[in-house]
């Protein structure tokens, strides 16, 4: 049951017998129904009395997303556990097709069994430490080396496959530790071996019982020295997770690396035997935060493991992140500077890493004499960058050679600074070459109103030097969008490149 409390006020009365209550703080509850999209039944929530208002509006009782929903699993106190964003199951076909990635959610649906293995909850699981301890799926006769805690903590974990050759992964109740996706492990508990732990681990947060069946290895995470082992399931169900987990996965083994979000457990997948299937993304969240989020995108400076600083910022989709990339790329093409561009993720979102380029200042007078601002400007005008030059004249800088860097290209292509869809008006022919110069957009104005036609036509040469070839190569590769919509943007960029060059 989700408890929430508010104060009421009582003023001093006296009882029947005489007795006077003098005036004092209560707490009130209410009792509403709670839709639960986890197992699609109603439960029963306990509701402010009345919603607070100032400083106690801020309380995050009140912050609750409208599809949140209560765990049927309490955790250790015996409270109740809501799920701000719940995962949503799959379909049943995913079940036992080997090629197609399963979820399942607690209380949810699974089959009666899957590879030959039943699936049903394991009621007669060890309820005390001592008999965690002497639970079975341990491999006694596994020869094991000491384990180098370097000052850390001891944990263990399991790598559980299935005979169709998916793995067994799990997502943390509202991405708990930074975790989206990744396996079943836990501290060791004091009296209980590496082993114990590990089937212990796994049957709590994925409701499955698991016998060992080989080790893996040891990873160094941020707290703890964790043992891995390989596992098989041999009992329980993924609908049967604890409060923990929100939603366990049956993932094929060519989607493991894209599935976790951690570095440590892209790595602990190498070590399993799997490795990466196309491009993987790279998750900023084990980098080290440096610096504040600048702009409205929420983000901020990053240092990578190796040291390199990047400026990381989240957009609203991932069509949004991809948009801005592709249009990294084309500038790289012409030989416009711009900075190193990658598609990374946050949590389980899709982010833009900028590789911060150092030096960087404002153009002196407006970049004027400044060549590498004004041979730029076709291939600006290209690819419809209209906040080429930005509100506060800080898109378009100078690096410590001098030459123009255009450091943030997010109003390029189909979408503007803000990520709204430019629609028509990013079209097969270049209008930007007047808006762009005009009055219409001051700020760019104020820099490339009085380009010359052979500066202009330095440009042009830029952007003629990018082939189709190129640019089809490159829209299919980092472009927004599936790939009918990736192949129109390719035409539209072809055919606005072949209106620049009627230019002479």
């Amino acid at each position: 049951m989700f408890l929430l409390f508010a104060k009421a006020h009582v003023k001093q009365f006296t009882r029947k017998d005489g007795t006077v209550v003098h005036e004092h703080d209560t707490k009130v509850v209410k009792k509403v129904k709670w839709h639960n999209s986890l197992t699609g039944s109603k439960q029963t929530a306990e509701k402010l009395a009345a919603k607070p208002s100032g400083k106690d509006a801020l309380h995050p009782s009140w912050a609750l997303p409208p599809d949140a929903v209560t765990h049927p699993k309490r955790d250790d106190d015996g409270k109740a556990v809501i799920v701000k964003y719940p995962s949503q199951q799959t379909g049943t076909d995913t079940w036992k097709d080997p090629h197609e990635t399963a979820m399942f959610t607690p209380g949810g649906h699974a089959p009666a069994s899957l590879n030959g293995v039943p699936l049903a909850p394991w009621t007669d699981h060890p309820k005390t430490i001592e008999g965690w301890d002497h639970v079975p799926g341990q491999m006694h006769d596994l020869e094991e080396p000491e384990m180098d805690l370097r000052g850390k903590e001891p944990a263990a974990g399991v790598f559980i496959t299935e005979p169709d050759g998916r793995v067994w992964m799990v997502k943390p109740s509202n991405g708990f530790a930074g975790y989206s996706t990744t396996f079943p492990k836990g501290h060791a508990d004091d009296g209980i071996s590496l082993q114990a732990t590990a089937i212990k681990e796994a049957f709590e947060e994925s409701g499955l019982q698991v016998e060992i069946t080989g080790l893996i290895g040891d990873v160094e995470r941020g707290q703890t020295v964790t043992r891995y082992y390989t596992a098989k399931r041999v009992g329980g169900s993924p609908t049967d997770m604890g409060w923990e987990t929100q939603a366990v996965m049956l993932v094929p083994p060519g989607s493991v690396h894209a599935a976790a979000n951690r570095a440590y457990d892209r790595k602990l997948a190498t070590m399993a035997g799997l490795q990466p299937v196309g491009d993987v993304r790279e998750s900023v969240d084990d980098w080290k935060k440096v610096g504040k989020q600048l702009g409205s995108n929420p983000g901020g400076f990053f240092k990578d493991p190796s040291g390199q600083e990047w400026y990381v910022k989240v957009p609203r989709s991932t069509a949004i992140a991809r948009n801005e990339i592709l249009a990294g790329k084309l500038y790289e093409a012409a030989g416009v500077k711009v900075p190193e561009l990658k598609e990374v993720t946050v949590g389980d979102r899709t982010a833009i890493a900028s590789k911060i380029v150092p030096g960087l200042q404002k153009l002196s007078d407006f970049g004027s004499g400044n060549a590498t601002v004004m041979d730029g400007f076709a291939v600006d005008a290209w690819l419809a960058n209209w906040d080429v030059v930005g509100l506060q004249h800080d898109n378009l800088l100078e690096d410590e050679n001098g030459d123009a860097v255009r450091v943030d290209v997010g109003g390029s292509l189909v979408f503007r600074a803000q990520g709204d869809p430019k629609g028509k008006h990013f079209g097969d022919t270049v209008g930007e070459l007047d808006s762009l110069t005009s009055g219409q957009n001051p700020q760019a104005a104020a820099v490339f109103g009085g380009i010359t036609h052979k500066e202009l036509l330095n440009g042009v040469k830029k952007v003629a030097s990018v082939s189709t070839a190129k640019i089809k190569s490159l829209v299919m590769d980092y472009g927004p969008g599936n790939p009918e919509q990736k192949a129109e943007l390719a035409r539209k960029l072809i055919a606005r490149r072949a209106d620049l060059l009627k230019l002479k």
